[in-house]
């Protein structure tokens, strides 16, 4: 049933106050996917604005004020997950994420996925407008796969950071172990469940949602590493109350 769907692919996008990354993330994102959908607030008229240039989905909702909350992600996400349309995979990506250019031949062609399984993957950070330029240009100094073989992007962080840095961390919980925290989680539509809401942040709804997958079925996705674009070099909990504290992206077509 619903074999068809097996090779669509659609994503949800929380934004409030980050069309300028947002509008760099579609643009890198949107190539790979069958259904785009943005989350934001009924005054964000410029995420709408965002989503009307890039043609995808907009949800305009106050659900993350639900419960008096300054930032309720996992009720605006659970608003998202009511405009896929397809029985394939699923992913929650932050506005600040961009997908490697050969993202979904990875993912289909060179990955073995489990439609029981939760998938996470590594990111490496972009910082400052030489790289996100880099990366909309496609003129990366050293893309992934750049010679055909080996992830070369986690050297990435070296090129295009202010930092020689590699990929960010992991979050490993002590008790629940790996958990695929939020800028990047995928599953299939088979497995689907609500994502929990915030008590006020988004510190800690992604690692429960991840920890309602058991932990033998929470998995790493080897073959592609996210781009994390950022103005400024970032700092652990920057944005998790919804309140931005990272300067915005200049230049043209931002």
């Amino acid at each position: 049933m619903y074999e068809q769907d097996a090779h669509r692919l659609e994503a949800v996008t929380v934004s409030v106050g980050f069309d300028d990354f947002l509008d760099v993330a579609l643009a890198l994102n949107h190539p790979h996917l069958d259904n785009l959908i943005v989350v934001t607030s009924h005054e964000d008229r410029a995420t709408q604005q965002v989503c009307l240039k890039h043609s995808v989905t907009c949800v305009p909702t106050d659900l993350h004020r639900k419960n008096g909350r300054c930032f309720n992600k996992g009720a605006a996400i659970n608003a998202g997950f009511g405009h896929f349309q397809f029985h394939g995979w699923r992913i929650h990506l932050d506005a600040d994420i961009a997908l490697p250019d050969n993202f979904r031949r990875l993912l289909f062609n060179h990955s073995i996925l489990e439609r029981d399984c939760l998938y996470g993957a590594d990111r490496v950070d972009v910082v400052g407008t030489e790289g996100i330029d880099a990366l909309l240009r496609g003129r990366l100094a050293l893309p992934q796969h750049a010679f055909r073989s080996g992830l070369s992007s986690v050297h990435g962080g070296a090129v295009f950071s202010q930092s020689p840095s590699a990929s960010s961390a992991r979050f490993v919980d002590n008790l629940y172990g790996y958990c695929p925290i939020g800028f990047f989680q995928m599953w299939h539509a088979s497995r689907q469940r609500p994502y929990p809401y915030s008590l006020g942040t988004a510190a800690h709804d992604d690692v429960l949602f991840a920890a309602l997958w058991p932990e033998a079925k929470r998995r790493l996705l080897p073959t592609a590493i996210c781009y994390h674009l950022c103005a400024t070099p970032p700092y652990y909990g920057q944005n998790w109350d919804g309140r931005r504290r990272m300067g915005r992206i200049d230049g043209e077509g931002r």
